[in-house]
């Protein structure tokens, strides 16, 4: 967005919500911003349990590798299904623990954007944040409204890891754009609580739907053991040979640091929510082995002789390198070595199929 704090002077009245807090600590790997924004909305709600752990393993992010075939799509499984036009994914999350919601797609949103823009600020003056996927600087991302100056002439909202509010005119927010695909900007406005879910069965349900999550393919992308494949045979295939290195220098996030990031988040961050699991449903003991796989998985991104980032292929990633013929092709195996592990990890799930019913 330009001109994002280029806000007028004369503007003095401000409505904030109460509690303002870090928006995520990367840190910690909270690396997906749709989850912070998620707990940002729940703990205005008074609801401590749906956390960034519960959201990231509800939605099944933090065990799903994703890769795409055409274009960046976004930072995790939910938002490849969003990218897709598959907006009911976003309102079934609420609806999987008792709370309603309506997504309003970007082009809805710009079209009625007098009603949608004082909804915001009734939404604001209740204490509730709204969830926003926005354009800045070019790339989609997640984030919440926590307040407004005026009647509404500037919004103030978080992301990343602020720990204040930035500025944004509202004209700008809703400002129609060439080419935006619609769910590149939209509105997730939170309704009621229709029903009190009991938490142990939500974190059961969770680990059941990860089979057919992590099996996902569609004619843009595809998740789980098929994306590390993908990703492996792209490689080893020389998709990087015809990228100009201006390009990758600017974009190389996009191009690939982003799915190492998912790799290395997934595998050293989806424990907690296991543990929680385990101990909400003590039958569920066989999900140590599901530890152990995605242990493997950050160990093979780090701490191994061989590791990704020991091989030069991890964040510290050169187009030279991945111009190597050699080097690529031992990129590509350790890739298939992460899709073998995933397959193990949904092996594990189908047998415990029943059990998770």
């Amino acid at each position: 967005m330009n001109n994002i704090n280029n806000i007028a002077s004369h503007i003095k009245e401000k409505n904030i919500i109460p509690n303002i807090r870090r928006f995520v600590t990367n840190e910690l790997g909270e690396n997906y911003w749709l989850h912070g924004c998620l707990r940002y909305v729940m703990e205005a709600l008074g609801e401590p349990d749906y956390d960034y752990e519960f959201f990231a393993g509800l939605t099944g992010d933090i065990f799903t590798q994703v890769y795409a075939f055409d274009h960046f799509r976004g930072d995790c499984a939910t938002d490849y299904l969003l990218s897709a036009g598959e907006y009911g994914f976003i309102e079934d999350i609420f609806s999987r623990y008792g709370y309603g919601s309506e997504f309003v797609p970007g082009e809805q949103m710009k079209a009625e954007s007098g009603k949608y823009l004082q909804r915001i600020l009734e939404y604001i003056d209740r204490g509730v944040p709204v969830i926003s996927n926005l354009d800045i600087s070019g790339h989609k991302q997640w984030l919440v409204f926590v307040g407004y100056e005026g009647r509404g002439e500037v919004l103030l909202f978080m992301t990343d890891n602020m720990t204040e509010p930035e500025a944004v005119p509202s004209a700008e927010v809703f400002a129609p754009s060439a080419g935006d695909g619609g769910w590149s900007r939209g509105l997730v406005f939170v309704g009621e609580k229709r029903e009190q879910k009991d938490l142990a069965e939500l974190y059961r349900q969770a680990i059941g739907r990860l089979p057919e999550l992590m099996r996902t393919r569609a004619p843009g992308y595809c998740f789980g053991p098929a994306a590390f494949r993908a990703w492996a045979a792209d490689i080893e295939g020389g998709r990087y040979d015809s990228v100009d290195p201006e390009v990758f220098r600017l974009d190389r996030w996009y191009l690939y640091d982003n799915y190492i990031c998912i790799l290395a988040t997934n595998g050293s961050c989806c424990h907690s929510f296991l543990d929680r699991a385990q101990k909400l449903n003590p039958d569920m003991a066989w999900l140590q082995e599901l530890h152990r796989l995605y242990q493997r998985m950050a160990e093979m991104w780090e701490k191994d002789p061989d590791s990704l980032e020991a091989m030069g292929a991890g964040f510290n990633v050169t187009l030279k390198a991945l111009r190597d013929r050699e080097l690529r092709g031992r990129i590509a195996a350790k890739l298939r070595e992460y899709a073998g592990l995933a397959d193990k990890v949904l092996e594990t799930l189908d047998l415990q199929h029943q059990n998770m019913l």
